[in-house]
Protein backbone atom coordinates (compact mmCIF):
# COMPACT_ATOMS: atom_id res chain seq x y z
CA UNK A 1 0.00 0.00 0.00
CA UNK A 2 1.08 3.60 -0.84
CA UNK A 3 2.34 5.30 2.28
CA UNK A 4 0.24 8.58 2.54
CA UNK A 5 1.62 12.16 3.81
CA UNK A 6 2.55 12.99 7.07
CA UNK A 7 0.07 15.44 8.54
CA UNK A 8 -0.01 19.25 9.14
CA UNK A 9 0.17 18.38 12.76
CA UNK A 10 3.27 17.70 12.75
CA UNK A 11 4.79 20.54 11.06
CA UNK A 12 5.58 23.99 12.75
CA UNK A 13 7.57 25.85 11.18
CA UNK A 14 7.28 26.75 7.50
CA UNK A 15 10.44 26.90 5.93
CA UNK A 16 9.75 30.64 3.87
CA UNK A 17 7.13 32.81 3.90
CA UNK A 18 5.27 32.33 0.80
CA UNK A 19 6.87 35.24 -1.52
CA UNK A 20 9.24 37.82 0.22
CA UNK A 21 8.72 41.16 -0.18
CA UNK A 22 12.14 41.76 -1.40
CA UNK A 23 11.39 39.54 -4.17
CA UNK A 24 10.46 41.73 -7.38
CA UNK A 25 10.55 39.28 -9.80
CA UNK A 26 8.91 36.60 -8.38
CA UNK A 27 6.25 39.18 -8.08
CA UNK A 28 6.42 40.07 -12.10
CA UNK A 29 5.44 36.52 -12.35
CA UNK A 30 2.30 36.37 -10.11
CA UNK A 31 -0.21 36.84 -13.15
CA UNK A 32 0.48 34.04 -15.23
CA UNK A 33 -1.37 30.62 -14.86
CA UNK A 34 0.86 28.28 -12.92
CA UNK A 35 1.34 25.51 -15.65
CA UNK A 36 2.06 28.45 -18.53
CA UNK A 37 4.30 29.73 -15.97
CA UNK A 38 6.24 26.17 -16.06
CA UNK A 39 6.68 25.96 -19.39
CA UNK A 40 7.79 29.68 -20.02
CA UNK A 41 9.92 31.33 -17.42
CA UNK A 42 13.30 31.82 -18.27
CA UNK A 43 16.46 30.63 -16.76
CA UNK A 44 17.85 33.55 -15.91
CA UNK A 45 14.92 35.35 -14.35
CA UNK A 46 14.09 31.36 -12.29
CA UNK A 47 17.92 32.14 -10.83
CA UNK A 48 16.75 35.64 -9.94
CA UNK A 49 13.78 34.68 -8.37
CA UNK A 50 15.56 31.67 -6.40
CA UNK A 51 17.91 34.33 -5.22
CA UNK A 52 15.51 37.29 -3.96
CA UNK A 53 13.45 34.40 -2.26
CA UNK A 54 16.66 33.05 -0.44
CA UNK A 55 17.64 36.61 0.53
CA UNK A 56 14.29 37.07 1.55
CA UNK A 57 13.93 34.32 3.48
CA UNK A 58 17.12 34.82 5.50
CA UNK A 59 16.61 38.16 6.46
CA UNK A 60 12.92 37.65 8.56
CA UNK A 61 13.87 33.77 9.49
CA UNK A 62 13.67 33.31 13.05
CA UNK A 63 15.45 29.66 12.89
CA UNK A 64 15.85 26.53 10.91
CA UNK A 65 12.79 24.26 11.21
CA UNK A 66 12.57 21.73 13.54
CA UNK A 67 14.13 18.78 13.31
CA UNK A 68 10.41 16.69 12.98
CA UNK A 69 9.46 19.66 10.48
CA UNK A 70 12.72 19.00 7.76
CA UNK A 71 11.50 15.06 8.40
CA UNK A 72 8.20 15.93 7.60
CA UNK A 73 9.27 17.81 4.78
CA UNK A 74 11.44 15.05 3.46
CA UNK A 75 8.67 12.32 3.90
CA UNK A 76 5.99 14.32 2.61
CA UNK A 77 8.14 14.66 -0.55
CA UNK A 78 9.23 11.30 -1.42
CA UNK A 79 5.81 10.07 -1.11
CA UNK A 80 4.37 12.45 -3.49
CA UNK A 81 7.15 12.28 -6.20
CA UNK A 82 7.20 8.20 -6.34
CA UNK A 83 2.67 9.37 -6.45
CA UNK A 84 3.26 11.36 -9.26
CA UNK A 85 5.90 9.34 -10.95
CA UNK A 86 3.07 6.03 -10.86
CA UNK A 87 0.80 8.56 -12.78
CA UNK A 88 2.98 9.79 -15.41
CA UNK A 89 4.45 5.83 -15.83
CA UNK A 90 7.82 7.27 -15.10
CA UNK A 91 10.68 4.27 -15.20
CA UNK A 92 12.50 3.87 -12.13
CA UNK A 93 10.60 6.21 -10.31
CA UNK A 94 12.23 8.82 -11.69
CA UNK A 95 10.41 11.92 -12.50
CA UNK A 96 12.20 15.78 -14.13
CA UNK A 97 11.72 17.98 -11.07
CA UNK A 98 8.95 20.53 -13.26
CA UNK A 99 6.47 17.62 -14.05
CA UNK A 100 6.78 17.31 -10.10
CA UNK A 101 5.90 20.39 -9.56
CA UNK A 102 3.38 20.26 -12.54
CA UNK A 103 1.41 17.20 -11.31
CA UNK A 104 1.67 19.03 -7.74
CA UNK A 105 -0.12 21.97 -8.97
CA UNK A 106 -2.85 19.58 -10.75
CA UNK A 107 -3.24 17.68 -7.28
CA UNK A 108 -3.84 21.09 -5.79
CA UNK A 109 -8.05 20.72 -7.22
CA UNK A 110 -8.23 17.81 -4.74
CA UNK A 111 -6.25 19.36 -1.29
CA UNK A 112 -7.53 21.52 1.05
CA UNK A 113 -5.68 24.95 1.01
CA UNK A 114 -3.51 23.74 4.19
CA UNK A 115 -2.50 20.52 2.67
CA UNK A 116 -1.52 22.58 -0.45
CA UNK A 117 0.63 24.82 2.03
CA UNK A 118 2.25 21.75 3.84
CA UNK A 119 3.35 19.95 0.66
CA UNK A 120 4.32 23.14 -1.14
CA UNK A 121 6.79 24.17 2.14
CA UNK A 122 8.31 20.34 1.90
CA UNK A 123 9.18 20.95 -1.92
CA UNK A 124 10.02 24.00 -1.44
CA UNK A 125 12.80 22.95 1.61
CA UNK A 126 13.72 19.89 -0.59
CA UNK A 127 14.10 21.20 -3.70
CA UNK A 128 15.98 24.07 -2.21
CA UNK A 129 18.55 22.07 -0.05
CA UNK A 130 19.04 19.46 -3.01
CA UNK A 131 19.73 22.86 -5.21
CA UNK A 132 21.96 24.55 -2.84
CA UNK A 133 24.03 20.71 -2.05
CA UNK A 134 25.05 20.47 -6.18
CA UNK A 135 25.63 24.26 -6.06
CA UNK A 136 28.63 23.47 -3.94
CA UNK A 137 29.56 21.10 -5.62
CA UNK A 138 29.95 23.07 -8.75
CA UNK A 139 27.33 21.25 -10.50
CA UNK A 140 24.01 23.99 -12.15
CA UNK A 141 20.48 21.94 -11.70
CA UNK A 142 18.58 24.52 -14.02
CA UNK A 143 15.61 22.37 -14.08
CA UNK A 144 15.48 22.33 -10.57
CA UNK A 145 15.69 26.08 -10.38
CA UNK A 146 13.12 26.59 -12.57
CA UNK A 147 10.80 24.02 -11.18
CA UNK A 148 11.45 25.65 -7.10
CA UNK A 149 11.80 29.22 -9.05
CA UNK A 150 7.55 28.48 -10.35
CA UNK A 151 6.90 27.18 -7.32
CA UNK A 152 7.84 30.07 -5.36
CA UNK A 153 6.02 32.12 -7.51
CA UNK A 154 2.82 30.37 -6.86
CA UNK A 155 1.82 30.55 -3.73
CA UNK A 156 -1.96 30.25 -3.12
CA UNK A 157 -3.83 27.09 -4.47
CA UNK A 158 -3.41 27.24 -8.24
CA UNK A 159 -6.42 25.02 -8.68
CA UNK A 160 -9.91 25.09 -7.05
CA UNK A 161 -12.33 21.82 -6.59
CA UNK A 162 -14.54 22.63 -9.61
CA UNK A 163 -10.85 22.03 -11.96
CA UNK A 164 -10.02 18.55 -11.22
CA UNK A 165 -6.45 17.11 -12.40
CA UNK A 166 -8.21 14.46 -15.07
CA UNK A 167 -9.53 17.95 -16.94
CA UNK A 168 -5.75 19.24 -17.25
CA UNK A 169 -3.94 15.06 -18.47
CA UNK A 170 -0.57 15.13 -18.55
CA UNK A 171 0.74 14.61 -22.29
CA UNK A 172 0.72 10.69 -23.62
CA UNK A 173 4.59 9.19 -23.41
CA UNK A 174 3.86 7.22 -26.68
CA UNK A 175 1.93 7.59 -29.18
CA UNK A 176 0.70 4.50 -31.52
CA UNK A 177 0.95 4.93 -35.31
CA UNK A 178 -3.00 4.71 -35.40
CA UNK A 179 -3.60 7.50 -32.87
CA UNK A 180 -0.93 10.12 -34.78
CA UNK A 181 -2.45 9.04 -38.07
CA UNK A 182 -6.18 9.90 -36.41
CA UNK A 183 -4.73 13.44 -35.51
CA UNK A 184 -2.51 14.12 -38.49
CA UNK A 185 -5.53 13.80 -40.32
CA UNK A 186 -7.83 15.61 -38.55
CA UNK A 187 -5.95 18.07 -38.27
CA UNK A 188 -5.60 18.70 -42.11
CA UNK A 189 -9.23 17.61 -43.13
CA UNK A 190 -11.31 19.15 -39.95
CA UNK A 191 -11.08 22.25 -39.62
CA UNK A 192 -11.71 25.40 -42.73
CA UNK A 193 -8.99 26.09 -45.26
CA UNK A 194 -8.77 29.85 -43.66
CA UNK A 195 -7.51 27.72 -39.90
CA UNK A 196 -3.94 28.42 -40.70
CA UNK A 197 -3.11 27.07 -36.90
CA UNK A 198 -4.55 23.72 -38.00
CA UNK A 199 -2.25 23.60 -40.74
CA UNK A 200 0.78 24.63 -38.76
CA UNK A 201 0.00 22.45 -36.39
CA UNK A 202 -0.16 19.70 -38.66
CA UNK A 203 3.18 20.53 -39.78
CA UNK A 204 4.99 21.27 -36.53
CA UNK A 205 3.45 17.91 -35.14
CA UNK A 206 4.89 15.93 -37.98
CA UNK A 207 8.07 17.69 -38.07
CA UNK A 208 8.62 17.51 -34.33
CA UNK A 209 8.05 13.24 -34.76
CA UNK A 210 10.46 13.27 -37.89
CA UNK A 211 13.25 14.88 -35.89
CA UNK A 212 12.96 15.08 -32.04
CA UNK A 213 13.48 18.54 -31.72
CA UNK A 214 12.58 20.42 -28.89
CA UNK A 215 10.28 23.64 -29.70
CA UNK A 216 12.37 25.85 -28.84
CA UNK A 217 15.62 24.73 -30.89
CA UNK A 218 13.74 25.53 -34.61
CA UNK A 219 14.45 28.93 -33.27
CA UNK A 220 18.28 28.29 -34.32
CA UNK A 221 17.76 25.53 -36.74
CA UNK A 222 19.15 25.46 -40.32
CA UNK A 223 18.48 23.15 -43.10
CA UNK A 224 20.41 22.12 -46.22
CA UNK A 225 21.06 19.01 -48.83
CA UNK A 226 22.11 16.54 -46.99
CA UNK A 227 25.94 15.40 -48.00
CA UNK A 228 26.76 12.34 -49.58
CA UNK A 229 28.32 10.82 -46.56
CA UNK A 230 25.15 11.37 -44.89
CA UNK A 231 22.77 9.39 -46.94
CA UNK A 232 22.77 5.94 -46.09
CA UNK A 233 24.83 3.50 -48.46
CA UNK A 234 22.47 2.14 -51.40
CA UNK A 235 20.42 5.23 -51.40
CA UNK A 236 19.93 7.89 -54.24
CA UNK A 237 21.78 10.67 -52.90
CA UNK A 238 19.05 13.57 -54.01
CA UNK A 239 16.72 14.67 -52.11
CA UNK A 240 17.78 13.98 -48.19
CA UNK A 241 17.91 16.95 -45.70
CA UNK A 242 19.70 17.78 -43.21
CA UNK A 243 18.63 19.13 -40.32
CA UNK A 244 21.54 21.12 -38.36
CA UNK A 245 20.57 22.53 -34.49
CA UNK A 246 22.24 23.76 -31.49
CA UNK A 247 21.14 22.08 -28.54
CA UNK A 248 18.88 23.78 -26.19
CA UNK A 249 18.69 23.33 -22.36
CA UNK A 250 22.90 22.63 -21.66
CA UNK A 251 23.81 23.33 -18.47
CA UNK A 252 26.08 26.79 -18.01
CA UNK A 253 29.08 26.85 -18.98
CA UNK A 254 28.64 23.64 -21.15
CA UNK A 255 29.95 24.32 -24.92
CA UNK A 256 28.32 24.36 -27.85
CA UNK A 257 26.63 20.95 -28.79
CA UNK A 258 25.51 20.88 -32.24
CA UNK A 259 23.37 18.10 -34.10
CA UNK A 260 22.56 16.80 -37.50
CA UNK A 261 19.41 15.03 -38.13
CA UNK A 262 18.97 13.63 -41.25
CA UNK A 263 15.73 12.97 -42.50
CA UNK A 264 14.71 11.30 -45.86
CA UNK A 265 12.49 12.06 -48.82
CA UNK A 266 8.99 12.47 -48.46
CA UNK A 267 5.83 13.48 -47.03
CA UNK A 268 7.10 14.29 -43.91
CA UNK A 269 10.21 15.79 -45.34
CA UNK A 270 7.96 18.32 -46.74
CA UNK A 271 6.33 19.02 -43.65
CA UNK A 272 9.72 19.67 -41.82
CA UNK A 273 10.32 21.97 -44.65
CA UNK A 274 7.02 23.50 -44.34
CA UNK A 275 7.43 23.99 -40.75
CA UNK A 276 10.82 25.62 -41.04
CA UNK A 277 9.55 27.72 -43.65
CA UNK A 278 6.72 29.27 -41.28
CA UNK A 279 8.56 29.63 -37.95
CA UNK A 280 11.01 31.81 -39.55
CA UNK A 281 8.30 34.44 -41.15
CA UNK A 282 7.07 33.96 -37.09
CA UNK A 283 10.42 34.89 -35.94
CA UNK A 284 10.94 37.96 -38.38
CA UNK A 285 7.46 39.43 -37.87
CA UNK A 286 9.09 40.47 -34.00
CA UNK A 287 11.82 42.12 -32.52
CA UNK A 288 12.45 39.00 -29.69
CA UNK A 289 12.75 35.98 -31.69
CA UNK A 290 12.12 33.74 -28.51
CA UNK A 291 8.89 35.63 -27.52
CA UNK A 292 8.06 34.69 -31.63
CA UNK A 293 8.62 31.58 -31.43
CA UNK A 294 6.97 31.01 -28.11
CA UNK A 295 4.10 32.18 -29.30
CA UNK A 296 4.13 30.37 -32.32
CA UNK A 297 4.23 27.39 -29.94
CA UNK A 298 2.08 27.90 -28.12
CA UNK A 299 -1.00 28.30 -30.88
CA UNK A 300 0.02 25.32 -32.48
CA UNK A 301 -0.15 23.43 -28.87
CA UNK A 302 -3.69 24.60 -28.73
CA UNK A 303 -4.75 24.04 -32.27
CA UNK A 304 -2.41 20.40 -31.70
CA UNK A 305 -4.91 20.22 -28.13
CA UNK A 306 -8.18 21.10 -29.67
CA UNK A 307 -8.08 18.40 -32.13
CA UNK A 308 -7.42 15.69 -29.34
CA UNK A 309 -10.84 16.95 -27.39
CA UNK A 310 -12.44 16.49 -30.29
CA UNK A 311 -11.15 13.26 -31.27
CA UNK A 312 -11.04 11.73 -27.85
CA UNK A 313 -13.42 14.20 -25.62
CA UNK A 314 -13.54 11.23 -22.66
CA UNK A 315 -11.37 8.29 -21.64
CA UNK A 316 -12.02 4.89 -22.76
CA UNK A 317 -12.70 2.24 -19.97
CA UNK A 318 -12.19 4.29 -17.13
CA UNK A 319 -8.40 5.39 -19.11
CA UNK A 320 -7.64 9.04 -18.88
CA UNK A 321 -8.32 11.15 -22.31
CA UNK A 322 -5.65 10.81 -24.80
CA UNK A 323 -3.74 14.19 -25.00
CA UNK A 324 -0.89 14.54 -27.49
CA UNK A 325 1.65 17.41 -27.60
CA UNK A 326 4.56 18.48 -28.78
CA UNK A 327 6.50 17.36 -26.02
CA UNK A 328 4.93 13.55 -26.27
CA UNK A 329 5.62 13.21 -30.14
CA UNK A 330 9.76 14.10 -29.37
CA UNK A 331 8.93 11.32 -26.79
CA UNK A 332 7.60 9.31 -29.06
CA UNK A 333 10.49 10.10 -31.90
CA UNK A 334 13.05 9.07 -29.42
CA UNK A 335 11.92 6.15 -28.94
CA UNK A 336 11.72 5.26 -32.36
CA UNK A 337 15.42 6.04 -32.79
CA UNK A 338 16.69 4.26 -29.84
CA UNK A 339 14.85 0.91 -31.17
CA UNK A 340 16.42 1.29 -34.90
CA UNK A 341 20.03 2.81 -33.58
CA UNK A 342 20.24 2.20 -29.52
CA UNK A 343 20.24 4.28 -26.37
CA UNK A 344 22.96 5.88 -26.72
CA UNK A 345 22.41 7.31 -30.38
CA UNK A 346 18.87 8.30 -28.92
CA UNK A 347 20.25 10.35 -26.78
CA UNK A 348 23.11 11.87 -29.04
CA UNK A 349 20.15 13.09 -31.60
CA UNK A 350 18.01 14.08 -28.94
CA UNK A 351 20.15 16.55 -27.38
CA UNK A 352 20.44 14.83 -23.49
CA UNK A 353 21.77 12.17 -21.70
CA UNK A 354 21.49 8.59 -22.02
CA UNK A 355 20.47 8.76 -18.40
CA UNK A 356 17.59 11.04 -19.15
CA UNK A 357 16.84 9.12 -21.79
CA UNK A 358 16.09 5.63 -19.96
CA UNK A 359 14.30 7.47 -17.03
CA UNK A 360 12.90 10.61 -18.87
CA UNK A 361 11.95 9.73 -22.31
CA UNK A 362 9.82 7.03 -21.59
CA UNK A 363 7.62 6.82 -25.49
CA UNK A 364 7.27 2.76 -25.94
CA UNK A 365 9.73 1.35 -28.74
CA UNK A 366 6.50 -0.82 -29.72
CA UNK A 367 4.05 1.86 -29.67
CA UNK A 368 4.92 2.74 -33.71
CA UNK A 369 4.41 -1.57 -34.80
CA UNK A 370 7.76 -1.94 -35.53
CA UNK A 371 11.05 -3.75 -35.32
CA UNK A 372 14.58 -3.43 -36.52
CA UNK A 373 16.43 -0.09 -37.87
CA UNK A 374 13.87 2.09 -39.94
CA UNK A 375 10.97 -0.15 -40.27
CA UNK A 376 9.24 2.17 -38.84
CA UNK A 377 8.58 3.79 -42.52
CA UNK A 378 6.25 0.60 -42.83
CA UNK A 379 3.93 2.74 -40.66
CA UNK A 380 4.34 5.93 -41.99
CA UNK A 381 6.74 7.56 -39.99
CA UNK A 382 10.27 8.01 -40.48
CA UNK A 383 13.53 7.51 -38.27
CA UNK A 384 15.79 10.30 -38.48
CA UNK A 385 19.62 9.13 -39.25
CA UNK A 386 22.00 10.34 -37.56
CA UNK A 387 24.77 13.00 -38.78
CA UNK A 388 28.49 12.34 -37.90
CA UNK A 389 28.70 14.53 -34.90
CA UNK A 390 25.39 13.12 -33.68
CA UNK A 391 27.41 9.45 -33.50
CA UNK A 392 30.59 11.46 -32.28
CA UNK A 393 28.61 12.21 -29.35
CA UNK A 394 27.26 8.55 -29.21
CA UNK A 395 30.58 7.43 -29.04
CA UNK A 396 31.37 10.19 -26.57
CA UNK A 397 28.92 8.60 -24.14
CA UNK A 398 30.22 5.20 -24.27
CA UNK A 399 33.79 5.85 -23.26
CA UNK A 400 32.51 7.64 -19.99
CA UNK A 401 32.96 6.12 -17.53
CA UNK A 402 30.82 7.68 -14.54
CA UNK A 403 27.88 7.70 -16.96
CA UNK A 404 28.27 4.27 -18.02
CA UNK A 405 28.27 3.87 -13.85
CA UNK A 406 25.21 5.82 -13.25
CA UNK A 407 23.37 4.06 -16.16
CA UNK A 408 24.14 0.62 -13.71
CA UNK A 409 23.00 2.32 -10.56
CA UNK A 410 20.38 5.05 -11.76
CA UNK A 411 19.51 6.19 -7.84
CA UNK A 412 23.39 7.44 -7.63
CA UNK A 413 22.26 11.21 -7.70
CA UNK A 414 26.12 12.75 -7.33
CA UNK A 415 26.31 11.41 -10.85
CA UNK A 416 22.87 11.82 -12.00
CA UNK A 417 23.35 15.15 -11.30
CA UNK A 418 26.28 15.57 -14.31
CA UNK A 419 23.94 14.79 -16.84
CA UNK A 420 20.39 16.70 -15.54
Amino acid sequence: MQQKPASQSQVSTNPAPAVQPGAPTALAFKSLDAEALLESIPQDAAEQIVAEWRQGRDDVKKGPPKPSSVATYHENSRTLEIKYSHEMNSEDGILNPVDIIRRLFLHSASISPATWRLYRSGFLYTMDERAQHFALKGQPQPTLIRALAALIVVSAKPFGAGRPPAARASRDKSIPAKQFDKIITHLATAYSERNQWARRSQSFAMATIATGLRPTEWVNAVIRPALASEVPLGEAEAGWLAVVVDTAKRKAGEPDWERTIVVEPGVYQIHVRQHYEEIQTALASRADAHDAAKNYSRRCSTALGRACKELWPTGVRGKSPIRITLYSLRHQARANVAAAYGAFVAAAMMGHSPWMGKNWYTGKHRANSYSGPRKVRNAGIPVALPGHDVLAKAAEFERNPALLKLLASPDNDEIAAEHF
